[in-house]
């Protein structure tokens, strides 16, 4: 299985807005394009989080035009800054699916919902933990790969590390218990992070406009970085290959 991870995007109503000097309409087609032009054989493309900045229905309809060259199947997933109202609204009108999981007969993808309700911070929520649970236990012979927002772990930048999943030990804790959970990423912290947890890899995708710089004590932009995305190829045999690929703007 071969998956495009795509993250941050902040789309808003207007096309010309800009974060940091950035135009991020601009920038996330950029690297939509060049997913489509260089990754023609990916089976899903994974957009996580951060969609929107304004959670407008036109920010979201602005996503759907931009999808238009990618011919592999598409999921998306809440941040801090969307509506998942507007998410599932736009799903509707579209080919764009925004299930909580899915899977063949090596592995289970799961896609946590971590938006907290007027909070920039990420929360675990009940109802999918109990989902989640009951997938690990019900597939105890298949590999799992999880796709949330926010960061479950610290990445040592004080501003970000505010804005971690509260409640995160529980995902870490199932973790730590099942070896089949092989593999976490998120977006969020517009950076790369990598860590290992038992047989778990866990990383992060850069933004699809303005990068982080990571460590930081306060919020400073990463202007050596380039926009890009994530690439993920989970082999039948359980194992993770996944590299970062950045994209000139």
């Amino acid at each position: 299985m071969d998956i495009v991870q795509i993250t941050d995007l902040h789309l808003s109503k207007n096309k010309k807005n800009e974060l940091h000097n950035i135009n991020t309409y601009n920038s996330a087609k950029t690297v939509i394009e060049y997913v489509a032009k260089h990754e023609k054989s990916i089976d899903y493309l994974i957009i996580t989080g951060d969609i929107s900045e304004d959670s407008t229905m036109q920010s979201y309809s602005h996503l759907l035009d931009l999808l238009k060259p990618i011919k592999s199947n598409v999921y998306l997933m809440p941040g801090n800054h969307d509506s998942y109202e507007q998410i599932k609204l736009c799903c509707s009108r579209s080919t764009v699916k925004s299930d909580v999981f899915f899977s063949n007969d090596k592995w289970v993808i799961f896609m946590f919902n971590t938006k907290k309700e007027d909070s920039p911070n990420g929360f675990l929520k009940q109802d999918e933990m109990k989902i989640f649970k009951k997938l690990l236990s019900d597939n105890q012979n298949k590999n799992f790969m999880i796709f949330l927002h926010h960061h479950p772990v610290l990445i040592g930048s004080e501003y970000m590390d505010t804005m971690i999943i509260e409640n995160a030990q529980l995902l870490i804790d199932l973790i730590k218990s099942h070896n089949n959970i092989k593999g976490v990423s998120w977006g969020h912290i517009h950076d790369v992070f990598e860590t290992e947890i038992n047989n778990a890899k866990l990383f992060s995708s850069p933004s699809t406009c303005f990068q982080s710089k990571p460590k930081s004590k306060a919020f400073n932009m990463d202007s050596n970085s380039y926009p890009g995305y994530r690439i993920i190829n989970l082999d039948e045999k359980g194992m993770i290959e996944t590299s970062v690929v950045r994209v000139k703007i």
